[in-house]
């Protein structure tokens, strides 16, 4: 059958022809006709069967059914039909296995129920057993449909997709393709542990960028530290460059031609104001010099008619010098006469002026021509004119601030609020163009836009103005400056001592004498536990625990704190019960004992060499815009007392007695007593504050700098009250004080560092502000009279003690500017230290630097 199908077939006709010699045309058409339609059947049959070879099913399946349509109904075709209708069989039952896969159920069906049908191949095994398979809930899933089927293809294209963002480094890609997955298939496990994967990703990178972060700033703190060699100061050239010769419109571009162009001889003798303004106007183009295109040389001039006339009548025709002013007339200007004027080398401005004097004209400059009008005529016409300005355009207008008060006053005055103030509404746009020169007359108005759009009524020499300033600002690179003050304080403490303590107890010297050490005296007291134990098992007076030691022949010698007295301040802070300072003696660093016939002899030998060093850097900045102020507070705010209620004694006093035991008890006064009590309070902000207003130079090199850095630390209390005390007496009848309470009144102490000055500085240099540098000395002599003064034994009755303090403070300050995206405007950021200058090709006073010879 198979071969059948593709064997050529030929169609024959009998008796169709006249006299059945041969075909009637209609015939052989007919013939034709069926033979191409075998061949187009054929056609479609092979490229079923390559699509069935592809298992494209469903191409196949259309194949087939073509085929079979094209094929010609006739008996000599009919093998070549059962192929085809077999061939159509095998497609739909593999199509319908597939749709049975995917869960298109009725698809399947219709499919089988067609290849079973009566005329097809009701008998088809595979059609049957494909039938039973639908049916069968084992074999077939009932609750599979052709959504869900896609929904699967679609998550897995989805986690595919989101896989390969993932092993990309592209995290956020990846996690809205597992995001559309959990869309369709809201359980999906594997987009779940996917987002997992991508959380712990991002997390080690967010470690790795706070070790960064901390490293980083850890680092500034070290750099803080840096004092940098200052570079080479360039030289200041003047570039003296005039207008922008690109400028060819304008106000102030025709006013500079008109004051720059120069007529070398005028002579106008009964002339008309047409033909002088011809003149000049020829001229000017000859001695322009400003414009380099020949087009553009030279001033345009329009001589214009009065506005109205004044009585309704025309013009008389009378000149200049007849008395009468023709232009009330409402004549022409141009025919006024000139009598006569004769100028040497005056500039065009000039010309104008005498010309306009001897005419009853004046002259006023628009964007593109010089207009003569009348006298009489006064004002400008209104024009209306759209620019685009940048977003902050109302903010640059407004850099100066919000005092409009003289540029004397304090910009750093306490506005009555604590910390930092509210934002301030700005004023209206057409407050701050007249703040920048801006001139509104009757009529004229601004708007600005919240999208950028500036809209201006004014006067042409005033839009002209406005256009000057708006480019100042677009073509201005945005930039601020960041001011970084440091408080660098290095301080340290040198203590040197050394000294000797001699106890010598009674020993016998023979008869009846007796000798031994000095009386303990008015230096400081010794205790036993300094001195080494009594040598054999004997005593020495006074040698026992915590007691002092008497017969030290250098008692009277200061040591430790004894010689060096601590700062007042701190010695009174380290005591807030108002006692004395505690003082200790330096340490014994050797001892030695020896023994007479009956006594003993001990020295110990105090030595201390100490260093303290307390080294503090502290290092406020703020980036602010340039002519804007603006503070940073790094504060806690500390709540003290300032007044107190005095305490309140009782008008009667009784008296009780307290027994400790029953052979031992006290007797005391008691009353009751309130202690002083605050009552009012006030706030101290402790901490870092920095207020700043720069100034950026027109060469983005200099910045002008007020600053108010200040530093407010608390130390700690001073306690001013006294105790209350009241007399008793113990179990033995002596008189004892007892204290009532302590009554304390405690006050802080604050330390402060602040500078408040104004200064110039370049882009990216280090300028020391303030500065202090002290050095205390305290040097400590004593000896023993006579043992003192004996040559080299008399040090061992010596003792010598010096104390150096020695601190300096500095204050630097470093400004650079920076660019918008927070990057140093010149040069890298070397956090203080002098910014080298960069070369660019252009002249300083366009914002560039010239180039500095390189360091070796």
């Amino acid at each position: 059958m198979a071969l059948a199908a593709t064997m050529p077939a030929t169609v024959s006709l009998s008796h169709a022809g006249e006299g059945g010699y041969g075909y009637s045309s209609l015939a052989q058409r007919e013939i034709i006709r069926r033979q191409n339609a075998v061949a187009q059947s054929d056609k479609l049959l092979i490229e079923g069967r390559e699509a069935y070879a592809k298992q494209d099913y469903q191409l196949a399946v259309e194949k087939y059914r073509q085929a079979l349509n094209t094929l010609p109904d006739a008996p000599s075709l009919a093998d070549r039909r059962v192929s085809y209708t077999e061939h159509l069989s095998d497609a739909s039952v593999a199509l319908a296995q597939e749709y049975r896969k995917v869960g298109k159920y009725e698809e399947a069906r219709v499919l089988l129920d067609g290849v079973l049908s009566a005329d097809v191949d009701p008998n088809n095994i595979a059609a049957k057993a494909e039938l039973g398979y639908l049916d069968d809930p084992i074999r077939t899933n009932p609750a599979l449909t052709y959504e869900h089927t896609k929904n699967v293809d679609e998550v897995r294209r989805g986690l595919y997709m989101a896989q390969g963002n993932y092993d990309l480094g592209k995290y956020d890609d990846a996690k809205v393709e597992y995001e559309k997955i959990l869309r369709v298939d809201p359980y999906n496990t594997a987009a779940r542990r996917g987002m997992e994967k991508l959380a712990s990703a991002k997390s080690d990178y967010y470690r790795a960028a706070y070790d960064h972060t901390r490293a980083e700033l850890l680092m500034q703190v070290d750099q803080a530290w840096e004092l940098s060699v200052p570079a080479e100061v360039p030289t200041f050239t003047d570039n003296g460059l005039g207008p922008n010769s690109d400028d060819t419109g304008g106000v102030a571009y025709i006013t500079e031609k008109l004051r720059r162009i120069v007529i070398p001889r005028i002579d106008f003798e009964d002339t008309t104001v047409e033909e002088a303004i011809d003149f000049l106007r020829l001229r000017s183009a000859e001695l322009d010099t400003l414009e380099l295109d020949p087009d553009k040389k030279g001033v345009n001039f329009v001589i214009r008619r009065p506005r109205a006339d004044v009585g309704g009548g025309q013009s008389s025709g009378l000149d200049a010098a007849s008395g009468a002013d023709p232009l009330l007339g409402g004549g022409d200007p141009g025919s006024l006469r000139i009598n006569e004027l004769r100028l040497r080398n005056v500039p065009l401005a000039v010309a104008l002026k005498y010309i306009g004097d001897a005419t009853k004209l004046r002259y006023k400059v628009d964007d593109f021509a010089v207009t003569l009008v009348p006298q009489t005529e006064t004002g400008e016409d209104l024009f209306t004119r759209t620019f685009r300005v940048p977003p902050d355009f109302a903010s640059m207008l407004n850099s100066g601030g919000e005092t409009t008060g003289s540029s004397d006053a304090d910009p750093f005055a306490d506005t009555g609020g604590s910390g930092v103030g509210t934002l301030q509404a700005r004023p209206p746009i057409i407050d701050l163009l007249k703040q920048s020169g801006i001139q509104f007359s009757d009529g004229s108005s601004a708007t600005l836009g919240s999208s950028g759009t500036l809209l201006i009524t004014n006067t042409p020499s005033e839009l002209d103005k406005i256009e000057q300033l708006i480019e100042t600002f677009v073509n201005r690179q945005p930039k601020q400056v960041k001011i970084t003050t440091k408080f660098v304080e290095i301080s340290q403490e040198n203590n040197d001592e050394l000294g000797f303590d001699w106890v010598v107890t009674p020993f016998g010297l023979g008869g009846d004498v007796f000798g031994s050490g000095g009386t303990a005296g008015n230096g400081s007291g010794r205790i036993g536990t300094d001195f080494v134990s009594p040598v054999n098992g004997s005593t020495v007076s006074g040698i026992s625990g915590t007691d002092d030691v008497s017969n030290i022949v250098t008692s009277g010698l200061r040591s430790g704190d004894y010689a060096v007295s601590g700062n007042s301040i701190d010695s009174i802070l380290n005591n807030p019960d108002r006692t004395a300072q505690s003082s200790t003696v330096a340490p014994g660093i050797l001892g030695l004992t020896g023994l007479f016939s009956d006594g003993q002899v001990q020295v110990i030998m105090r030595g201390l060499a100490q260093k303290k060093g307390t080294d503090l850097m502290t290092a406020p900045s703020v980036t602010a815009r340039s002519g804007q102020k603006a503070t940073i507070e790094v504060i806690r705010e500390f709540i003290y007392p300032t007044e107190y209620e005095p305490p309140e004694l009782p008008t009667t006093v009784g008296s009780s007695t307290t027994s400790d035991s029953l052979l031992t008890g006290s007797s005391s006064s008691s009353f009751p007593v309130t202690p002083a009590t605050p009552t009012a309070f006030e706030t101290k902000n402790t901490g870092v504050t920095l207020e700043i207003e720069p100034t950026i130079g027109e060469n983005d090199f200099v910045i002008d700098l007020r600053f108010l850095p200040e530093i407010v630390e608390f130390e700690g209390f001073i306690n001013y009250g006294s105790p209350i005390q009241t007399p008793s007496t113990d179990a033995l009848g002596n008189a004892i004080t007892t204290v009532i309470t302590e009554n304390r009144i405690e006050m802080p102490v604050f330390s402060k560092r602040s500078v408040n000055t104004s200064l110039t500085i370049y882009d990216g240099y280090t300028v020391a502000v303030g500065g202090l540098m002290r050095e205390d000395v305290q040097n400590v002599e004593d000896k023993v009279p006579i043992l003192g003064d004996i040559p080299i034994i008399g040090r061992l009755f010596q003792t010598k003690g010096e104390n150096r303090i020695k601190s300096n403070l500095i204050i630097f300050v470093t400004a650079q500017i920076i660019d918008a995206t927070g990057r140093p405007l010149r040069g890298s950021d070397s956090g203080g230290g002098a910014v080298p200058v960069t070369s660019g090709g252009g002249d300083f006073g366009d914002g560039v630097l010239p180039p500095l010879d390189p360091i070796e």
